[in-house]
């Protein structure tokens, strides 16, 4: 048995942004068991609401390597199983799946193991799924269970921009980050780009600014609310306001002009509005911008 392999794993699904999770996971033979190393990188998904994220988690399994790998030595896998596997449903649709490359040391080299998991592996349990695609399927299960959930716990339409994190500065995400991890997911996949994009500053959140009421100021107005569809659908703009005071310093008679979308709660934060005895019984209007702030291009 290998003393420590290295999974590469591309989920990929039929609906996003985004539509590919990657993640590596290192597995070290260890005096308590066996070191698990995972790395997940996510590329961003709809602009400034799913930036590109790299998370990492190191758990103990205590088992050996021949328990988790139930007792199949990859290194004893043929080639040629594995390129039948590979060529089995060459013109089938695959609509969501996990490409797999494993990477075990092998009689003094290093050996890459393909494997693919389509969607009907998966989701249709009449498929007969070939011997090492399912033993590959109980192998990630089994680390699923000790890692925790990984792609399918994201979320598919955020109504919030993502709270962003700090890449981790560890070994395992440096060499990702510096390339050394590009071959096993193949160039197309650019991981490495997704990892520094991680590292950018992030952009500033949504915000709804105030811009002018005139030719009385509100005595300490509420801000509308950035409606959450709005953030999720990349809308943003000015709404003008215009309203009468009443003769006891309330607002009446809203009307609005702006994106529809972001103009939803202006007329309950405006309506809530007080003002001084001064504008009692006179008109006013008011400019109220809702920006997105968001600088990285949309999907």
């Amino acid at each position: 048995m290998p003393d420590s392999l290295v999974i590469a794993r591309d989920t990929f699904w039929d609906f996003g942004p985004p539509f590919h999770y990657y993640d590596l996971i290192q597995v070290k033979n260890d005096a308590e068991g066996l070191v698990l190393d995972q790395v997940l990188v996510t590329p961003h998904g709809q602009a400034c609401m799913q930036p590109a994220t790299v998370e990492e988690r190191v758990v103990i399994l205590h088992k050996t390597m021949a328990d988790l790998l139930q007792g199949r030595n990859p290194c004893a896998i043929p080639e040629k199983e594995l390129r039948r596997e590979l060529k089995r449903c060459k013109k089938c649709p695959v609509f969501s799946g996990v490409n797999v490359m494993m990477q075990v040391r092998c009689g003094g080299t290093d050996r890459q193991l393909r494997m693919d998991i389509l969607d009907r592996d998966i989701y249709d349990r009449r498929t007969q799924t070939p011997s090492n695609t399912s033993w590959t399927m109980s192998l990630l299960s089994q680390l699923s269970d000790v890692l925790g959930p990984g792609s399918e716990e994201k979320p598919i339409f955020p109504v919030e921009p993502a709270e962003r994190h700090k890449v981790p500065d560890t070994a395992l995400v440096r060499a990702i980050g510096d390339g050394r991890c590009d071959g096993l997911f193949g160039p197309q996949a650019g991981i490495s780009q997704i990892v520094h994009e991680a590292e950018q500053a992030p952009s500033l959140p949504p915000s709804v600014e105030i811009e002018s009421v005139a030719p009385f100021a509100p005595i300490g107005p509420v801000l509308p609310i950035y409606p959450p569809i709005a953030k999720a659908a990349r809308v943003e703009g000015v709404v003008n306001v215009t309203f009468d005071v009443s003769t006891q310093g309330n607002v009446e008679n809203v009307a609005m002009d702006g994106p529809k979308m972001v103009a939803l709660g202006v007329k309950d934060a405006v309506s809530g509005w007080k003002f001084p005895e001064s504008a009692w019984g006179s008109s006013g209007r008011a400019t109220i911008r809702f920006s997105l702030n968001c600088k990285v291009s949309a999907n």
